[in-house]
């Protein structure tokens, strides 16, 4: 008990000094006003998802966040709020609500990009540079109104990020304190310029195994050299990674499979859940990063990769064909 109130107690300095220094810093770069201004271009987003969506049963069928404005139509936001959407509900700064569409979606990176169905007076906010964060930038987390309250915060840390769903960010942007309406919400700095888009809550914001809850933010710039593509074909036109439809975890030097995605290609191939993932294309493999980046290193998609499995303790071999994961998600009327 008393070295877990140590900790907590060390947190609780940390998370202070963070709040104080920031305030502090909040007194000469930012007015009342000048928040508002930024929250002109934040709306919030609802979206329905179908039951037999391939995501209904891992990120629900009734999903919130917000998103930001970054032309006269179109609305960034984080990816998972919107894929495979049958309703978008847009939330517009002055309270109106109108229908939107999913104009595009990158799953390499997270982004999802809504535009509304109907005429709507947008306001944007730039997009910024997330290479150019310096430790002591005041930065704000700007949830819509409707979703949460904004919070001032600080990049703590920038170091790579692996999800369990194929999933992987170089250079993803830490903060703290913890905002609790983070999804699709912009990080922007002073001047209102867009930094990142909010993802998920992290456990350890400032270093691995420390206990610094805060978040965590996909940086803009991966946005800069496929927003093009998202706007006019819904998807990026190269650098898609193969998809094999395995969720995965690492345990003692070992890739577990923790799920397979039903109707997806491992799932097709005969991979199943609590299956050791031993070598992929005849190469050993200790983590997920690493299970990863061989996948994605095998080809384009389309590709076939070999799985040595270890089940029940034997060796067991499959050849599972990726496809591209736009392909197996299921398409509606809002796309």
């Amino acid at each position: 008990m008393v070295y877990i109130f140590r900790i907590c107690q060390k947190y609780f300095f940390i998370s202070l000094f963070f709040v104080s220094s920031i305030v502090y810093a909040d007194q000469s770069s930012l007015t009342k006003d000048k928040i508002q201004n930024f929250y002109n271009g934040v709306v919030s987003i609802d979206t329905i998802i179908p039951d037999e969506a391939r995501t209904s049963k891992s990120l629900g069928t009734v999903r919130q966040g917000s998103g930001v404005i970054i032309d006269q139509n179109n609305i960034l936001t984080i990816g998972y709020i919107v894929i495979e959407a049958s309703d978008i509900k847009i939330g517009l700064p002055n309270g109106k609500k109108i229908p939107g569409r999913l104009t595009g979606y990158d799953h390499s990176s997270g982004f999802g990009i809504v535009s509304p169905i109907i005429k709507a007076n947008l306001i944007p906010l730039k997009i910024g540079n997330s290479d150019k964060i310096e430790l002591d930038d005041v930065l704000l987390i700007l949830p819509s109104p409707n979703k949460g309250i904004g919070s001032m915060a600080k990049m703590v840390s920038r170091r790579p990020f692996v999800g369990w769903w194929e999933y992987f960010l170089k250079k993803p942007i830490y903060t703290l304190p913890m905002n609790q309406s983070w999804a699709g919400a912009p990080l922007v700095n002073s001047d209102g310029e867009i930094l990142g888009i909010g993802s998920l809550f992290v456990a350890d914001a400032a270093s691995p195994g420390t206990i610094t809850p805060g978040n965590m933010f996909v940086p803009i710039n991966l946005l800069k050299p496929i927003l093009n593509d998202l706007k006019k074909y819904g998807r990026p036109k190269s650098g898609m990674k193969p998809y094999l439809g395995i969720s995965t975890n690492d345990s003692s030097g070992q890739v577990i499979v923790t799920r397979v995605s039903k109707g997806g290609p491992s799932d097709i191939s005969g991979i199943r859940k609590n299956d050791i993932i031993h070598a992929v294309n005849g190469n050993y493999v200790s983590s997920v990063k690493k299970f990863y980046k061989s996948i994605w290193n095998s080809g384009d998609i389309g590709v076939n990769i070999q799985l040595e499995i270890i089940r029940d303790k034997k060796k067991v071999k499959f050849n599972v064909k990726s496809v591209d994961r736009m392909d197996y998600f299921i398409k509606n009327k809002s796309y």
